[in-house]
């Protein structure tokens, strides 16, 4: 099973990278289970300390309270293993 943890503080950009996560493993035999999140918020750091495994996160680099930096920081603090993609929209 693949986790999926994805954070954007951007709705439209969190539905496509939903959708894009979606749609490339519909192709696949894996099961996977997607986290969507608007924000670093309290049920987001619940979500880091939860011992699921195979965790991948996409963040996004700024959302109104946080640094998607800072937060993969506390996740290296703590898991050592899962991936850790950065996405934003800046230009």
């Amino acid at each position: 099973m693949i986790n999926f943890i994805v954070c954007d503080d951007n709705k439209s950009i969190l539905n496509k990278v939903t959708n894009i996560i979606e749609n490339a493993m519909m192709n696949n035999d894996t099961c996977y289970e997607i986290y969507s999140f608007n924000d670093y918020d309290s049920k987001f750091k619940e979500m880091i300390n939860q011992k699921i495994p195979n965790k991948i996160y996409i963040l996004d680099i700024e959302t109104p309270t946080s640094s998607g930096i800072d937060i993969a920081r506390k996740i290296r603090n703590i898991d050592y293993d899962s991936i850790i993609i950065f996405l934003t929209a800046h230009e």
